[in-house]
């Protein structure tokens, strides 16, 4: 089946080192909004047919930036699938690198909406063929696709791309607890004895302000601290602060999404990191790590 791949607002650069890859032919966007705030959006083509009765893939990623909010993002996505829908397309495979609101799965308190949930009824509702995201905050919600749905790791391609910059003595560090078995798994590519190290972290679950403490052996040691989104650099920043205090060489700020929010570069940057990596889920310039190829693999053999 002939395929053709659909650039969206919120992937530029990603979709299209995706369709080279798969060496497919690339529609893009015409996108705005409307005075009274409405989003409007239509695939740039001026013949239909070019659509229909093929494979589409649609590459889309819904994280904020500087030009659009994540809501922004995700009617875009509504959108092209809409209209992908309604031309007449044989197959449709959605690729959202970065799935807003996928950090509200759970209820802590009362009267709360646990939206993740929702935005996945929203997807399913366009009975698509196939979803795919990379580093889901928790993956488990993947159960709740209707399609085929599947969840690409980003950390062999963030660990490759360390330990190319000459890391040694790799220690792993964990922003909190809860991060641990995360940390783990991204510390085996470093090789079987590196050491994974946390320190405590408490949340205000009303404010979201956060209390952090801890004192590590890490003198002279190349510290990597990972998560799968850095925001505002809060816990990061905090987080290298605490290495660097606990006698850290380099310390390098990881993330598969870094949206980079509210000065969090000032932040992580003035708190001791040497370096800030991100990959190309989000498009900006901390987007060191391409996950195109990957990505492609997947799409080669779905």
């Amino acid at each position: 089946m002939e395929k053709i791949l659909i650039v969206g607002p919120g992937s530029q650069i990603l979709g299209v080192k995706i369709a080279e890859e798969l060496g497919i032919e690339t529609v893009d966007t015409e996108s705005k909004s409307f005075p009274d705030g409405e989003n409007y959006l239509r695939l740039n083509i001026e013949d239909e047919t070019i659509i229909q009765g093929k494979e589409v893939i649609i590459v889309q990623s819904t994280g904020p930036s500087s030009n659009a909010d994540q809501n922004k993002r995700l009617f875009e996505l509504a959108m092209m699938i809409d209209s992908v829908k309604r031309i007449g397309s044989k197959k449709i495979i959605v690729v959202v690198p970065y799935l807003a609101y996928a950090r509200q799965d759970k209820i802590f308190r009362p009267g709360e909406c646990p939206f993740a949930t929702t935005i996945i009824r929203m997807i399913n509702s366009f009975n698509i063929d196939e979803f795919y995201t990379v580093d889901l905050h928790e993956p488990k919600i993947l159960v709740d696709f209707s399609c085929k749905a599947i969840n690409v790791d980003s950390m062999k391609l963030l660990a490759d791309y360390i330990k190319k910059l000459g890391a040694k003595d790799i220690v792993v560090v964990s922003p909190d607890k809860g991060a641990v078995e995360r940390s783990k798994a991204f510390a085996k590519y470093f090789g079987d004895d590196v050491l994974v190290e946390y320190f405590e972290k408490v949340r205000d679950v009303k404010t979201g302000d956060i209390a952090m403490s801890g004192k590590l052996s890490l003198k002279n040691k190349d510290v990597v601290i990972a998560d799968d989104i850095i925001s505002t650099g809060g816990t990061m920043a905090t987080a290298i602060k605490l290495s660097k205090e606990s006698g850290a060489n380099r310390v390098y700020a990881v993330a598969t999404h870094a949206l980079m929010l509210q000065q969090a570069k000032y932040r992580i940057l003035k708190a001791g990191a040497d370096e800030i990596i991100g990959t190309d889920s989000i498009d900006n310039q901390l987007a060191k790590v391409s996950l195109a190829k990957t990505i492609a693999d997947y799409l080669k053999f779905d």
